[in-house]
């Protein structure tokens, strides 16, 4: 067995229980609201008008066309669509194929912990060493720390693995965080910049990418999720943006392991992004009002928001209110409050005796984020 350690997640461990206990379940990273109806024709056109059969390995060409315009557009970074883009049946399967094809025995892979549960794993699988790296925790959220990562990184370092917007924090890494990163890594280290949640920018701000930075665009690839941006995570299509040289390699593993994306999703999404190529700029101002939303319902409840910057989940502290370990706390909230919360400590390596700490997802309906906020303060006055 390559991974005897692990077992069933904490994401379907909690889901599971809010079912079972009939728990409003902001557990689980997915949305409450579907796709956009015209999205939902477009897949109907897809199944009726088009072939069935495998689509090119990389993904069809007018797709990595439409996706390298909206990049542009969006994040003034430019692609070529034949060497640099590639059509993917997830991120997550992006983020595993390209571990697979770029890191190996005697490689490290640095990770910044709390971490979401897919980047240990395909590390070991591609038989590399995971070294965890913590961000430091401050009184508002979490922050990098420098001194540490410098310390982590090392001759051996074959690529260190980032999410921003980030899961489960909300922290989103600036261009001066890239620059200081620039500054300090090995020349031979690679970035895998984990960017599902790049639609999602809740104050105004601009995303910032390693593909930003002239010395990091070579020896960085960045993972984007179709499923995360448009609300349907059950359709897994994502891409990996990268340099032909990384492209390359890439291509080489993902051809052995999935080979193609579905066909019908990918014709669906192209002509979605031909009839709406800006609906990704309302998902700022969309979830930052579920934000703010949330934020007020639970103020003054004994569980406080930490700061979110991006994504569409919260870390709220409940030190005031219970002195229990995350794990055992999130339990004891959807049996006894009805509300299905994620402990941090799951997300780091050897976990935490005591976080105070859980994720909230806010990918919910307004009347959905107002009953858990209410339950939740009703438990805590009991």
């Amino acid at each position: 067995m390559k991974l005897p350690s692990f077992g069933q997640s904490i994401f379907s461990e909690m889901t599971e229980l809010a079912h079972k206990q009939g728990a409003i379940n902001l557990a689980q990273g997915f949305p409450e609201f579907g796709p956009d109806p015209e999205l939902l024709q477009c897949f109907h056109h897809a199944l009726d008008a088009h072939s069935a059969q495998y689509a090119p390995m990389p993904g069809l060409l007018a797709l990595r066309e439409a996706i390298a315009q909206d990049q542009n557009r969006r994040n003034a970074l430019s692609y070529d669509a034949a060497s640099e883009v590639t059509v993917v049946a997830g991120a997550t399967l992006g983020i595993f194929s390209a571990l697979q094809a770029l890191c190996g025995p005697s490689d490290e892979v640095v990770i910044l912990e709390p971490a979401f549960d897919c980047y240990r794993p395909a590390v070991l699988m591609a038989g590399a060493k995971p070294i965890p790296l913590a961000l430091k925790r401050v009184q508002d959220g979490f922050q990098i720390d420098w001194p540490a990562l410098k310390s982590a990184l090392n001759s051996r370092t074959k690529a260190i693995l980032i999410n921003s917007p980030h899961n489960p924090t909300g922290m989103v890494w600036t261009i001066e965080d890239w620059e200081q990163l620039a500054r300090i890594l090995p020349k031979e280290t690679l970035v895998m910049s984990d960017e599902v949640y790049e639609a999602m920018m809740l104050d105004g701000q601009s995303l910032a990418s390693p593909h930003h930075l002239p010395e990091l665009r070579e020896r960085s690839l960045r993972f984007i999720s179709f499923g995360k941006t448009y609300h349907a995570t059950g359709w897994k299509l994502g891409a990996v943006l990268a340099s032909a040289r990384c492209t390359s390699m890439l291509r080489n593993a993902y051809q052995f392991i999935a080979f193609s994306a579905s066909i019908p999703t990918q014709y669906a999404l192209l002509e979605f992004m031909k009839l709406r190529p800006h609906y990704p700029d309302r998902l700022g101002e969309f979830f930052k009002a579920k934000r703010d939303l949330l934020r007020a319902e639970l103020e003054g409840s004994g569980f406080r928001p930490l700061s979110t910057q991006g994504g569409y989940f919260m870390m709220v502290d409940y030190s005031e209110t219970s002195s229990l370990p995350d794990r055992e706390m999130a339990t004891l909230l959807t049996i006894e409050a009805g509300v299905a919360t994620i402990p941090l400590s799951p997300f780091y390596q050897g976990g935490l005796v005591q976080s105070g700490l859980l994720r909230l997802c806010f990918a919910k309906e307004e009347a959905t984020l107002r009953e858990a906020s209410q339950r939740l303060r009703v438990w805590a006055g009991r």
